[in-house]
């Protein structure tokens, strides 16, 4: 068997001359690296509109093909009726959340502010109380909050910071508002053209690679599809189950700031694990100030139904998507937040579930090479957690 080129020394002229010239090259890329990177992110300032256009057409497909299927019997003649009904159901549905949240946002946060003061008094004698019956020298504490105005001020100065930045967000609304137009109609033909879209792509694949990977590839493409579309559309309907609950639970006992927290801990929830204590934080600290039984009863409120959706809900509506034991959830999420930040920790359960199936098929398979069907077919399943989190 032959050497790898590799591994023979070079020995003659053209030899060397690719050596050299693999150098130069090899110093080139990196000395251009800026531009490299400068013209990667210029081509995807290009495409980043159609990627999106990918991503909404993705998360819609889960929509148009119930209706195309259950509704509309797979007639392919009426397979645009199921699309322009799955783009007014998503329409609707974030039309009705900007009419009932908005405006329940803007009455809790002005309030908020307005009653800022009656709060910080009350804060003040909380503490007071509590330096009374503990003997804790709090007195800095209450020095600090006496001043509200001050504290006001402050607030103020950090608000005007931002407001260069607001402004200029504000001078790319028409550049955002194009994009946003063609994401959408990129979407609208790509889900018309799906089948299309997808046969070519398996013709390149099978073009160009081996049979076995090409075998491969797209089962790969068939698993990391089932995982995140199971994955996102069960956290979302558990999700938005949560934020309803919460709201109610908290309407029906009089606490403050309901549809605000509520908000915060239904759009958190979608990370795994802690997400619905993230959210909450913000809520609780804020009730602290109105009430510390409020924020207390909120506060035992997330806890049961954070274990109402990780014992009743999650497994219904998510089942073992993810195949992740505890410990890998929470490496995902913390991997993945601190890779990509709160994107990051919400595509990285079912990223990680992902490479985590590639990774146990490779150790079985190197297992059976070596005689050990027997101890793996034996073997049992992890316990699953990571979805139903």
């Amino acid at each position: 068997m032959g050497k790898h080129w590799l591994d023979k020394p070079p020995r003659t002229i053209k030899d060397w001359l690719g050596i050299m010239l693999c150098c130069i090259a090899f110093w080139a890329l990196l000395n251009g690296m800026n531009g490299i990177l400068d013209a990667l992110g210029t081509l995807w300032g290009l495409a980043a509109p159609f990627a999106w256009a990918a991503v909404l057409a993705y998360v819609l497909d889960t929509l148009v093909r119930p209706l195309h299927r259950w509704v509309l019997r797979d007639n392919p003649k009426l397979r645009w009726l199921a699309i322009l009904a799955a783009y007014l159901l998503a329409g609707l549905a974030v039309f009705g959340l900007v009419r009932l949240a908005l405006p329940q946002l803007v009455r809790s946060a002005t309030t908020l502010f307005l009653n800022l003061p009656d709060y910080i008094n009350n804060v003040q004698a909380g503490l007071v109380s509590l330096q009374g019956q503990t003997r804790f020298d709090l007195s800095p504490v209450i020095a600090a909050l006496d001043d509200y105005e001050q504290l006001m001020a402050g607030l103020w100065e950090i608000l005007r910071g931002y407001t260069p930045q607001l402004v200029s967000s504000l001078g790319s609304v028409a550049s955002y508002t194009v994009q946003i137009v063609i994401a959408v109609a990129g979407s609208v033909f790509m889900l018309a053209d799906k089948e299309h879209l997808l046969r070519q792509l398996r013709m390149l694949v099978w073009a160009f690679l081996p049979r076995r990977a090409s075998a491969w590839l797209l089962d790969l493409a068939r698993f990391t599809n089932e995982t995140f579309a199971s994955f996102f559309f069960g956290k979302i309907v558990a999700s938005a189950v949560i934020g309803l609950l919460l709201c109610g639970a908290m309407s029906l006992l009089g606490i403050h700031f309901a549809p605000l927290i509520s908000v915060m801990v239904a759009f958190a929830n979608l990370i795994p694990f802690f997400g619905i204590y993230l959210g909450a934080l913000p809520g609780v600290l804020i009730l602290l100030f109105v009430s510390p039984v409020q924020a207390l009863a909120c506060a035992a409120l997330v806890v049961l139904l954070q274990q109402f959706d990780l014992r009743v809900l999650a497994p219904r509506v998510l089942g073992h998507v993810s195949g992740l034991s505890a410990f890998w959830v929470l490496f995902a999420i913390v991997v993945g937040g601190w890779l990509y930040g709160p994107v990051g920790m919400v595509l990285g359960v079912p990223a990680f579930a992902t490479l985590y199936s590639l990774a146990r098929r490779f150790v079985y398979w190197l297992l059976a090479r070596r005689g050990m069907e027997e101890e793996t077919d034996g073997e049992e399943e992890e316990q699953t957690v990571g979805a139903a989190q």
